[in-house]
């Protein structure tokens, strides 16, 4: 019988941690396959145990600024709706005021851990791509309740981004060694092909490497600036 993993993603620490992809293959040629990015890593717990690993449920958690001045929140709507319907996540977004911190992502990430490890059968193994030290005390609980959990950092020159604030360095939160970001560079990397798409606003059919579930073409797009 395989085992069951849940994947838990902190999307601030993850926009954050960019960088060290960045570093790895440049920023202009890398974007996130966010459809692979979970799966990665679930191979790679598989291969660590020896053992088939079947992925149940991926969750992200991310904010959106409410009260930033001549901000336009339609493409990061855009980007969660594309998480969902592409890529069949569970998105857990709030709205914060600008300036606030994203404390609200790390509480609600360590309770749906929590709460879903408290139904029987929900998951075996829990990955969480973020690294936070404030996530320990949910870990060891987790550890507790019979779960085993596999922690997803990011380094930059071999180090992790925060040393600080990194999991890395505390105990019995983990039972697996540290996966880093940066060492999946190349598999997590989106390769966009181009293909032809019929604009949703105007009908007009045009060449594009966006993958989302809504296309509008170029021209429908700049009325849409030009309005906003």
């Amino acid at each position: 019988m395989s085992q069951k993993a849940m994947v838990f993603i902190d999307g601030g620490w993850l926009y954050r941690s960019r960088t060290t992809l960045f570093a790895k293959l440049g920023r202009e040629n890398f974007e996130i396959d966010y459809a692979k990015l979970p799966r990665v890593f679930c191979e790679d717990v598989a291969n660590q145990l020896d053992e088939d690993i079947s992925l149940v449920r991926t969750n992200y958690f991310g904010t959106i600024p409410s009260a930033r001045s001549g901000f336009n929140t339609s493409k990061q709507y855009a980007f969660y709706d594309f998480l969902e319907e592409s890529c069949g996540y569970e998105t857990d977004i709030h709205e914060v005021d600008v300036g606030t911190d994203e404390n609200w992502i790390k509480m609600s990430l360590a309770a749906t851990m929590l709460f879903y490890a408290a139904q029987p059968g929900a998951y075996d193994i829990a990955v969480l791509i973020g690294d936070d030290s404030d996530y320990a005390p949910a870990l060891r609980k987790l550890r507790l309740m019979g779960k085993r959990v596999q922690v997803v950092s990011a380094r930059l020159d071999g180090r992790p981004v925060n040393p600080a604030s990194s999991l890395t360095t505390k105990h019995r939160v983990s039972d697996f060694p540290t996966l880093w970001l940066d060492e999946h560079a190349a598999e997590v990397r989106l390769v966009r092909e181009r293909v032809v798409r019929s604009c949703k606003q105007c009908g007009r059919e045009e060449e594009t490497t966006w993958a989302g579930p809504e296309f509008f073409c170029s021209d429908c797009r700049g009325r849409y600036r030009g309005n906003a």
